[in-house]
């Protein structure tokens, strides 16, 4: 595949801050879509909550399930780096391999969906936000696999979940 900045396309670079998360919801639904299979559901959520009193645990606990809690914060240099780490890599079902292997149609049309929804939390969140990965502790289902990003930019938290479950 080419390398493209989407962040070029006048659809992010003019797109109204207000609407950024729904195009970026839009686009983890197709994704979700794409790489779902009979047994391999995914669900790619971002969600997003004021800062409560500085505490990052604290907003994070407001945005996750009333059975889950933060386990864990680690430190991420960068947010971007993870997410494109996470998808589509750690998320293609394995029933139909040769459908996913690199550089088949299906992967590119992954991949590319990843860089326009990369482009479009650029938007909202600067290379230099304060990011972590997410460690959930559970009293009961969340995920088989998961990946969870938190964002603190401005006076906003921002959770992005990336999961499957098999």
């Amino acid at each position: 595949m080419t390398e493209f900045d989407w962040a070029t396309l006048s659809a992010a670079r003019n797109a109204r801050l207000d609407a950024v998360p729904d195009m970026i919801r839009h686009a983890l639904r197709v994704l979700e879509d794409l790489l779902e299979e009979v047994d391999h559901a995914c669900t790619f959520t971002l969600l997003n909550g004021p800062l409560i009193d500085d505490d990052v645990v604290a907003s994070v606990n407001a945005l996750l399930p009333k059975h889950c809690r933060v386990a864990g914060l680690e430190s991420v240099s960068s947010w971007s780096t993870l997410v494109r780490e996470a998808l589509p890599g750690l998320f293609v079902p394995g029933r139909q391999p040769q459908a996913w292997a690199e550089p088949s149609a299906a992967r590119e049309l992954a991949e590319a969906l990843t860089d326009w929804a990369v482009a479009l939390m650029a938007r909202l969140w600067p290379d230099s936000a304060e990011s972590w990965a997410l460690t959930v502790h559970t009293d009961d289902w969340y995920e088989a696999a998961y990946v969870d990003l938190v964002v603190r930019a401005g006076d906003q938290v921002w959770l992005l979940h990336l999961g499957v479950s098999d």
